[in-house]
C-alpha cells in the first residue's frame, strides 16, 4: 500500500479528540476518511468539523469508499463486537485499550485477524516514546532483569465518561481502564512469559462509581522475576515512575519521559513536554498518539513497528482477567460496600 491509509474513527467521545488531533500533519501516511458514533448529532458534528463522512451505523461506515482501517475509541464494552465487525469487513483494526473486556474475546479477535491476514493492534500509547524505546533497545546490555516496580497515580474526581459510573465491580474500574497501561509495560519488558502468580489488593475510595479506584498488584514470573504495580485515581499529585532492577544496575523512567541508568540521564524530552508533571494535564501526550498512528500505518504496510498486535495483544487481556479475579477473591469487601468516609 503506497497511498495513505484511510482511517474510519469509531466512537467520537472523550479520547477520540486526542487520536484525531494526532493525525494532523500525517496525511501522507494515514488520514481520516469517516467517523461513526451512535449519536447522530455527535457523529455529524465531528464529521463536519473534519470534512469527512459521518455515520450512525458501523456497517455503513465500514462499507464507505476509502476505508482501509478502523480506529475503535468507543466504550470498553463495545470494543470486541466492533472490532469483530471490522475484521469481518476486511479492515485492519487499532483498538483503544483495552482490546476487549475478556481474554476469550481478545483471543477470538486475534485468531480472526491472523486467519484473514489483517492487523489487529492494541492502542497502548505509552509504548510510543523515546524513553521506553531506548529502554527496550538497551535491556540486552544491562544483564538479567530481576524486578520491576511501576507506580501510576492520578486524580479523577468522579467518572470521566457516564459509563464509568455504571461499571459493576466484577467488570473492574481502574483495573480495566487504567491498569492496562502499566501491565502492558510489564508485559513488554518481561517478554513472552506470562506470570506464574497474581496477587491483588484493591479498594474503592470514591462514591461516584461502583468499581475499585486503587489497586496494588504483585506478579511472580518464571526465573524468580517479580513485578509490582500501584495504580490510583486518588492521588492529587500525579505520580508516574517505573523502576527496573537488572543484574548490572537500575533503570528508571520518571514522568514517562526521562530515562536514567544508574542515575545517568540517557533520554530527556524536548522542552515543554513536561510543563508540570505533578498536575493533571501537565504533560503533553500528543506525540505518543501521533507515533502510535504512524506505527499502525507501518503495520498495515507490513513494515517494522512497535505496537502490540494479535495474540501478543490478547495476552494482556488474559492477564487483566486474572487480576480482576484476584481482586474479587481477595478484597471484594473493600470495593463493594457503600462508601463511608
Amino acid at each position: 500500500m503506497r497511498e495513505p491509509v484511510g482511517l474510519l474513527l469509531v466512537g467520537c467521545g472523550r479520547i477520540s479528540g486526542a487520536h484525531v488531533a494526532a493525525l494532523a500533519g500525517q496525511e501522507k501516511q494515514i488520514r481520516l476518511v469517516g467517523v461513526v458514533d451512535s449519536d447522530a448529532e455527535t457523529a455529524g458534528r465531528m464529521a463536519a468539523f473534519h470534512g469527512v463522512a459521518g455515520f450512525v451505523d458501523l456497517a455503513e461506515g465500514l462499507a464507505a469508499p476509502g476505508v482501509d482501517a478502523v480506529l475503535i475509541a468507543s466504550p470498553n464494552s463495545l470494543h470486541a463486537a466492533q472490532a469483530a465487525m471490522a475484521l469481518a469487513a476486511g479492515k485492519h483494526v487499532l483498538v483503544e485499550k483495552p482490546l476487549a473486556e475478556t481474554g476469550a474475546q481478545a483471543r477470538e479477535l486475534a485468531a480472526t485477524a491472523e486467519r484473514r491476514g489483517l492487523v489487529l493492534a492494541a492502542g497502548h500509547t505509552y509504548r510510543h516514546n523515546a524513553a521506553v524505546s531506548k529502554l527496550v533497545d538497551m535491556m540486552p546490555q544491562w544483564g538479567r532483569l530481576r524486578a520491576v516496580e511501576v507506580s501510576s497515580c492520578v486524580f479523577w474526581d468522579g467518572p470521566q465518561a457516564p459509563w464509568w459510573a455504571t461499571r459493576q465491580p466484577e467488570e473492574g474500574l481502574i483495573i480495566s481502564l487504567f491498569a492496562p497501561h502499566s501491565l502492558d509495560f510489564v508485559q513488554l519488558v518481561m517478554g513472552a512469559d506470562d506470570p506464574l502468580r497474581v496477587q491483588v489488593e484493591a479498594a474503592r475510595w470514591q462514591p461516584g462509581w461502583q468499581g475499585e479506584d486503587e489497586a496494588m498488584i504483585l506478579l511472580g514470573y518464571p526465573g524468580r522475576r517479580m513485578a509490582s504495580v500501584h495504580i490510583s485515581y486518588n492521588q492529587a499529585s500525579v505520580f508516574d515512575r517505573k523502576v527496573l532492577h537488572f543484574a548490572g544496575g537500575v533503570a528508571e523512567i520518571e514522568d514517562g519521559e526521562v530515562l536514567k541508568w544508574n542515575g545517568e540521564v540517557l533520554v530527556a524530552p524536548p522542552e515543554g513536554v513536561l510543563a508540570n508533571p505533578r498536575a493533571m494535564g501537565g504533560r503533553k501526550l500528543g506525540h505518543f498518539f501521533a507515533q502510535q498512528l504512524l506505527g499502525f500505518a507501518a503495520a498495515v504496510r507490513g513494515e517494522e513497528h512497535r505496537l502490540p498486535t494479535g495474540h501478543d495483544a490478547a495476552r494482556l487481556i488474559d492477564l487483566i482477567d486474572r487480576v480482576k479475579a484476584a481482586a474479587r477473591r481477595t478484597c471484594a469487601d473493600a470495593i463493594d460496600p457503600d462508601f463511608a468516609a
